[in-house]
C-alpha cells in the first residue's frame, strides 16, 4: 500500500519534474563515482563537485544512521554488487521545507532501486552524494521489493591498509571469526581482528547503536569475545576503517569471556618505599574460574600473581615495591568455566598499563612517554601527578590554558595544562602543577582542580628555544608525531600547499610544507576561546605562499597533528607570490573566477588598512545568502572560496548574485553568475 501512494504521488505530481530533472545531468554507475586508480595517493571521487545521477539500491530506511536531521542511506549496484566500487552513500542535508520533502527521499525503504540526483561531495576522505533541493529533483524508484544480497565476506587485513580498504567503502560486508581486541577504542569503537592478523573496527554510525552508547545502555562485547559481524564500511579516521552493523542481529556472538573493567592501582604515582595494589572487577556469564594479575619489570618476563576476590566481584593483588627509576608493566588476564579468555587491556601488543618509579617525583617525560605502544595515552591516565616544567605558551594565547616544557629534553617534553585559576603565569616562569592526568581526544593534559593548591610559580626568566623539525616526521603519520605532543617546535623554509583542506568547509586551518610533507596549522579557535591567532579564514594564507619559519606548539585533533602557533608573530616572513605587494596601494575586489561557476568559485580582495571588514553573498533582492569572511583583517591580499551554499549550508539554486567588500568608509561589489 505505501508503495502504491508514492507511485501515485509520482506519476500525479512529479511526472514532469523527474524525466527533466534526471536528463539535465550525466548518469553515472556507483563505479565511475567510486573507482580511483591509485587510491594510496588519492582517494578522491573523479567526480568530486559534479552533479550527477545515480542508480543504486537502498540497503536501510533513512532514519536509521546517527546523521542529525538529515536523511542518509547506503546504496549499492545490484547489478555489480558483490564487486568492488559498488557501493556508495547518499544523504540530504535539508529535510524541513516543502522542497526538501519533495524529494521524496523519507520514503524509500530497503529493496527499492532508485535513480538519485545531487552534488559528489568528500566527508573526511569519504564519497557521498548530497539530494539537490534547490532545484527539487525528486528520487525516481525504478523498482521495489529487490531482496537484499548476501554480504561480500572480507578479513581485516582487507580493511587494514588505507588504499586497499578503499575499494570497499559503503560496501555491505561481512567478516567471520572475528575477535574483540579492544572494546573501548576512542568515538565508541571496537577494535577486531582474525587469523589474517588485520585490524579494524566495529564502529556505531547506526541510530540502533549510537543511542543506546549515549544513554550508557550498550558496550561492545569484551576483548576475547570471537563474533561474525555484518554492516557498512566507513572511513572513521586517517588510515582507519570501520564496519558500522545496523543493530545487534548484525552481531553474533561466539564465545562469552569474563568482562574485565574499573581497573586501579594504588598508589596511582607509586614511590620505591611501597607496594603497589591493583584491582579490577572481574565478571562472567556463568563463573570466572582464573584471574591473573601478569607484571613486569624493566622489560623482563611477566610474572603471574593470582588475584583473589576482595569483595563482591572485585578481585585484587599487589605488585612488589620496586627501587627508584624502575618501569613496570602489567595486564590481567582472566578465564571462565568454558576456558574463554580475556585480558585488560584487550589489545596487549599495543597497549599496556604501566608506570615509572620516581623517588623525586614525576618528570613530564614520565606522563607523556608511551615506551613504544601504539596506544598513545599516559601511563598515569585518570591519577593525580605533579610536574614541573617552564611555561612556553600562556592563558593570554590558549583559552583557560598553558603549556610546560622540560627543559632537559626534547621529545615527550611538553604537556598542556588546563587551568582555568592560575592565569597569570608568563613565558619562561618555572612552574609546579598538580592536577588529574587526563586524555582529551588524543591529547594528554593536566587538569588542575585546586585554586590555592594546584599551580605554584618557581621562578622566573627561563628560556625555552623551540626545536627544529620537520614538517613530514610531526605530520599525522609522521615518525615524531606523537612525540612531540605539546612541545614548542619550529618548522622552517616552508610552501603554503593548501590554503583550505577542509574545504567547502572552513575550520581555519591551512597546510605548509618543507618539502618533507605536509602539516597543518590550526588556531584552535572555538568561538569564544578568542585566541591570539587567528589562522586562515580570511585568506591570508594563499597557496603557494613562502613562510620563513612557523614557531607554534604541536598539537592533534580530529585525527590529525598540527601545529598551534601563540600568536601571530609566531608566523615568520609571510611572502604572498601575488603580482601585488605584501601591503597594497589601494583596496580591490577582483572578479571572481571562473565565472559563471559550478560548484565553486574564488574571489580575490586585496586590504590597504588593517581592520574590520566583511565580504558577504546577496542575490538579486539584496537578501543575504552567506557571509564569507568576517572579523579583523591585515593589509594584504586575500582569498576565499564560496562552494554555492547558503549560510545554512544549503545549496543555492541557479542564478545572479552579488559579493561585496565592507569595512569602514569601504564598499566594493561585483556580479557573479552560478549555473548548476
Amino acid at each position: 500500500m505505501r508503495f502504491a501512494i508514492i507511485l501515485v504521488i509520482l506519476l500525479a505530481v512529479f511526472s514532469g519534474t523527474l524525466s527533466a530533472g534526471t536528463a539535465s545531468y550525466d548518469t553515472l554507475t556507483i563505479y565511475d563515482l567510486q573507482y580511483v586508480p591509485d587510491p594510496a595517493t588519492n582517494d578522491q571521487s573523479p567526480y568530486f563537485g559534479d552533479t550527477v545521477v545515480v542508480k543504486g539500491m537502498v540497503m536501510h530506511y533513512p532514519r536509521d544512521l546517527y546523521v542529525g536531521a538529515r536523511w542518509a542511506t547506503y546504496i549499492v549496484d545490484k547489478d555489480s554488487f558483490p564487486n568492488p566500487w559498488s557501493g556508495f552513500f547518499i544523504i540530504q542535508h535539508d529535510t524541513v521545507t516543502d522542497a526538501a520533502i519533495n524529494t521524496l527521499f523519507s520514503f524509500v525503504e530497503p529493496g527499492m532501486e532508485c535513480y538519485f540526483t545531487g552534488v559528489v561531495d568528500e566527508y573526511v576522505g569519504f564519497s557521498q552524494i548530497f539530494l539537490l533541493t534547490n532545484p527539487v529533483i525528486p528520487i525516481e524508484i525504478i523498482s521495489t521489493g529487490n531482496p537484499i544480497p548476501d554480504p561480500v565476506k572480507l578479513t581485516t587485513a582487507d580493511l587494514t591498509d588505507d588504499a586497499n580498504a578503499e575499494q570497499w567503502e559503503s560496501m555491505w560486508v561481512a567478516l567471520d571469526n572475528v575477535k574483540i581486541v579492544s572494546n573501548a577504542v576512542s568515538s565508541n569503537r571496537a577494535s577486531i581482528t582474525d587469523d589474517s592478523d588485520g585490524l579494524t573496527y566495529l564502529d556505531d554510525y547506526f541510530m540502533w547503536f549510537r543511542g543506546r552508547f549515549d544513554n550508557n545502555a550498550y558496550s561492545w562485547p569484551g576483548p576475547g569475545t570471537l563474533m561474525n559481524v555484518k554492516g557498512f564500511m566507513r572511513q572513521t579516521a586517517a588510515n582507519q576503517h570501520g564496519i558500522n552493523p545496523r543493530d545487534d542481529n548484525d552481531l553474533e556472538q561466539l564465545s562469552s569471556p569474563p568482562s574485565i573493567s574499573t581497573v586501579r592501582r594504588n598508589p596511582g604515582v607509586p614511590n620505591p618505599r611501597g607496594t603497589v595494589k591493583v584491582s579490577a572487577v572481574i565478571t562472567d556469564n556463568i563463573a570466572v574460574s582464573e584471574a591473573i594479575l601478569n607484571y613486569s619489570v624493566d622489560w623482563n618476563d611477566f610474572i603471574p600473581l593470582p588475584m583473589t576476590i576482595s569483595v563482591g566481584d572485585t578481585f585484587t593483588a599487589t605488585i612488589p615495591n620496586q627501587s627508584d627509576g624502575s618501569f613496570v608493566r602489567y595486564f590481567i588476564s582472566a578465564k571462565d568455566n568454558d576456558d574463554d579468555e580475556t585480558t585488560a587491556p584487550g589489545d596487549t601488543a599495543n597497549s599496556m598499563y604501566y608506570y615509572v618509579i620516581r623517588a623525586s617525583g614525576l618528570t613530564i617525560k614520565d606522563v607523556q612517554y608511551t615506551w613504544g605502544y601504539r596506544d598513545d595515552a599516559s601511563g598515569f591516565r585518570g591519577y593525580e601527578a605533579s610536574v614541573e616544567g617552564i611555561v612556553t605558551a600562556n592563558n593570554a594565547q590558549f583559552f583557560n590554558s598553558y603549556y610546560l616544557q622540560q627543559e632537559e629534553e626534547e621529545k615527550w617534553s611538553g604537556i598542556w595544562i588546563s587551568d582555568p585559576y592560575h592565569t597569570d603565569f608568563q613565558i619562561g616562569d618555572k612552574v609546579r602543577v598538580t592536577g588529574l592526568v587526563q586524555e582529551t581526544f588524543g591529547v594528554t593534559r593536566i587538569q588542575v582542580s585546586d585554586s590555592a593548591n594546584g599551580a605554584a610559580l618557581i621562578s622566573q626568566g627561563h628560556t625555552i628555544d623551540p626545536i627544529v623539525v620537520t614538517t613530514g616526521e610531526i605530520t599525522t603519520g609522521g615518525e615524531n608525531a606523537e612525540a612531540y605532543e605539546s612541545v614548542l617546535i619550529r618548522v622552517e623554509n616552508l610552501t603554503v600547499t593548501n590554503p583550505f583542506p577542509d574545504s567547502p568547509g572552513n575550520f581555519g586551518e591551512f597546510t605548509v610544507s618543507d618539502g618533507s610533507g605536509p602539516l597543518r596549522v590550526d588556531d584552535n579557535n572555538v568561538n569564544t576561546r578568542r585566541d591570539a591567532f587567528n589562522g586562515n579564514y580570511d585568506s591570508t594564507f594563499v597557496q603557494g605562499d613562502h613562510i620563513d619559519a612557523i614557531v607554534a606548539i604541536h598539537y592533534y585533533s580530529f585525527g590529525n597533528y598540527k601545529i598551534l602557533p601563540r600568536d601571530n608573530n609566531d608566523i615568520i616572513g609571510h611572502t604572498d607570490i601575488g603580482d601585488e605587494p605584501l601591503i597594497p596601494a589601494a583596496f580591490t575586489l577582483r572578479q571572481n573566477y571562473p565565472n559563471p561557476f559550478n560548484p565553486q568559485t574564488s574571489i580575490e580582495y586585496s586590504i590597504q588598512n588593517g581592520g574590520e571588514y566583511t565580504l558577504t553573498v546577496y542575490n538579486v533582492l539584496g537578501q543575504q545568502i552567506a557571509r564569507l569572511a568576517e572579523g579583523m583583517h591585515y593589509p594584504g591580499s586575500h582569498r576565499i572560496l564560496w562552494n554555492g551554499l547558503d549560510q545554512h549550508g544549503k545549496p543555492v539554486s541557479s542564478g545572479i548574485y552579488f559579493y561585496r567588500l565592507q569595512g569602514k568608509d569601504l564598499q566594493l561589489s561585483k556580479k557573479m553568475i552560478l549555473m548548476r
